[in-house]
C-alpha cells in the first residue's frame, strides 16, 4: 500500500485561506478603483455589469486558490473560503470606491457612511460561490486520492504468519516450509550416491543396504 500525506493542520489551511482573502481584497480594490476610474479606456466595459462580475469572481479565485497547495478534510475549508470570500468582496469594493474618492478631493462624512452601508448585489454571491467551490473541489480531490490509496494491492499474510512462495500454503507453525519435489525428514535422507526411494505405503522402512551386507530386517 503506499503511503499518502497527512491531512493538512485546520488551522493552516484557515490561516492559509486568511491569506488568500487578504491578498483578494487588495486585488477587488484595485479593480474598483479601475472601474470608477475617470479615463475613456474601455469605459463601456469598466462600467458593465460583466465586469463587476469577473471582480466578484477573481476575489473569490484568489481567495481559495491556495487550498489546492493543502489537503484539506471535512467542511470546515469551503465554508470559511466561501465566507473570506465575501468578506473581501465586501472590503475590496468599498476600500476601492473610498481610495479614488479621497484622492481625488475632499469627501464628506455622508458619502462615506453611505458608502459603508452594506449593499446587497446578486452578483456578489459570485465570490463566494467559487470561493466556496474551490475549496469543495480540493477536499473531494484529498478524498478521492485516499480511497483509491486503500484499496487492495494484493493479499497480504496476516501478522504471525510466515510468508510463502507464490503457488505455495503459508507452512503451520512448527511445520518446515515445503520444497519442491517434497520434503524428506533427516533420518530418512538416502546415503551418498543412493537414489532415495520413500518406502510404499503401510510398509516399514528399510534402511539402505550396505555393500556386501545382506538387507536389514524391517523395523
Amino acid at each position: 500500500m503506499a503511503r499518502t500525506r497527512t491531512a493538512t493542520p485546520l488551522f493552516g489551511t484557515i490561516a492559509l485561506v486568511l491569506v488568500g482573502g487578504a491578498v483578494a481584497t487588495v486585488a477587488g480594490t484595485i479593480l474598483m478603483f479601475a472601474a470608477i476610474y475617470e479615463t475613456d479606456v474601455l469605459v463601456g466595459f469598466r462600467h458593465s455589469t460583466a465586469y463587476y462580475a469577473l471582480l466578484c469572481a477573481v476575489v473569490g479565485f484568489l481567495t481559495a486558490i491556495g487550498l489546492m497547495m493543502t489537503r484539506p478534510r471535512g467542511p470546515v475549508a469551503p465554508i470559511v473560503a466561501a465566507i473570506s470570500g465575501y468578506v473581501a468582496l465586501f472590503v475590496g469594493v468599498r476600500t476601492g470606491i473610498l481610495s479614488y474618492a479621497f484622492t481625488h478631493g475632499s469627501v464628506p462624512s455622508d458619502f462615506v457612511v453611505e458608502v459603508l452601508k452594506p449593499h446587497f448585489d446578486k452578483w456578489d454571491l459570485l465570490a463566494p460561490v467559487v470561493a466556496g467551490a474551490i475549496g469543495g473541489l480540493r477536499v473531494l480531490m484529498v478524498a478521492g486520492s485516499l480511497q483509491s490509496s486503500r484499496q487492495p494491492g494484493g493479499h497480504l499474510p496476516q501478522p504471525g504468519q510466515p510468508f510463502a512462495q507464490p503457488g505455495q500454503p503459508f507452512a503451520q507453525p512448527g511445520q518446515p516450509f515445503a520444497q519442491p519435489g517434497g520434503y524428506a525428514p533427516p533420518h530418512q535422507q538416502p546415503a551418498p550416491g543412493q537414489p532415495h526411494q520413500p518406502p510404499a505405503s503401510g510398509q516399514p522402512y528399510q534402511p539402505p543396504a550396505q555393500p556386501n551386507q545382506p538387507p536389514a530386517q524391517p523395523y
